[in-house]
């Protein structure tokens, strides 16, 4: 964990050692210690507020340790706040002033099972956002192939890369495949953007216009 609040990495450390499935917690006040890229080999989930969030991700990269996800603190959900957030290149988000010990312990959960867990009020900016950018289909060529189109509608969905594979018929390994083939074509760096990128470019149909028809 990274932040430069003693209070908060204190508060945080204290709810994930009470979490019988973490197995080691390691604080940093600063993204920059050489500290932290000795222990990014070793280490599944990083969390760190939104504005180290590139840093982290930069790190994790350098690593090359692709499974080290990224979990990412919001101060607020003002505006201004949501629009970083919606930027960022993390593999999940929460609140701040909503984490409890059981938000915490779901939310890492999610990010083991390859889903992304997103604050309601960020997911509901971002829908807004992107209906109201939406009026053509792309001319962008992504090259998609059309399991690869089947893959990037079910994960507007919200679908994690189990249910991927079950809802496709595939295999799990499979659907992980898939998931990284569509982030790679669309250059984005998780789900969220790559969700948000198709839905702006009529990719694919927005899974809320699915469900009225």
């Amino acid at each position: 964990m990274v932040h430069p609040h003693e209070m908060v990495r204190r508060g945080l450390e204290s709810m994930m050692r009470e979490n019988d499935s973490v197995a080691r917690v390691t604080t940093f006040h600063d993204a920059g210690a050489a500290e932290v890229r000795l222990a990014l080999p070793c280490t599944d989930v990083v969390i760190c507020p939104c504005d180290l969030a590139a840093e982290v991700m930069e790190l994790v990269a350098a690593s090359r340790e692709q499974q080290t996800k990224v979990l990412s603190l919001l101060e607020g959900s003002d505006e201004q706040q949501l629009a970083i957030a919606a930027e960022m290149p993390a593999d999940g988000f929460l609140l701040v002033h909503e984490v409890t010990a059981q938000s915490l312990e779901d939310s890492l959960v999610r990010l083991a099972n390859g889903d992304m867990p997103v604050p309601a009020s960020l997911s509901k900016w971002m829908l807004e956002r992107i209906r109201s950018g939406v009026s053509h289909r792309s001319k962008r060529p992504f090259f998609l192939t059309a399991r690869e189109l089947e893959t990037l509608q079910v994960l507007a969905r919200g679908f994690s890369n189990k249910q991927i594979a079950r809802s496709l018929r595939i295999s799990h390994h499979g659907a992980k495949r898939h998931v990284a083939n569509v982030l790679a074509k669309l250059n984005c760096p998780n789900r969220t953007l790559a969700v948000a990128l198709a839905l702006r470019e009529g990719i694919i149909d927005d899974p809320a216009s699915e469900a009225a028809t």
